[in-house]
């Protein structure tokens, strides 16, 4: 049978665990609101983007600009959510993972309290 001290240590870790997972929950969600911002910024950068390696002034510049910069800075910013999004899902996953094991916990010792008839 499980005793009092090994409920409570499990209580205390699964707590632990929890909050840890709340803290790495909170720091994913200030990634993935700076991602945003990122991507954001880039959406407003990309129309006042000049073109890098074609002459100025050039009919051809002017046809066709040169869209390789804004291509690669719009990757690199979807890149970055899609990273900041997947770190909050695992982090989110976490922490409600935590709180499963933080209920069962005290969930056995509260049993435990109403079974030796003593007050929580």
């Amino acid at each position: 049978m499980t005793t009092r001290a090994e409920l409570e240590a499990a209580l205390a870790k699964a707590e632990a665990d929890w909050r840890k997972a709340n803290d790495d929950l909170d720091k994913a969600h200030v990634l993935r609101a700076k991602a945003n911002a990122d991507w954001d910024t880039m959406l407003a950068d990309r129309r006042t983007a000049a073109t890098d390696r074609r002459i100025a002034g050039s009919i051809w510049g002017k046809a066709f600009a040169d869209r390789r910069k804004a291509v690669a800075d719009r990757r690199n910013a979807d890149a970055a959510r899609d990273k900041a999004n997947a770190e909050w899902d695992k982090a989110h996953a976490a922490r409600s993972n935590a709180r499963v094991v933080w209920d069962k916990a005290r969930a056995a010792l509260e049993e435990l309290n109403r079974a030796e008839g003593k007050p929580w």
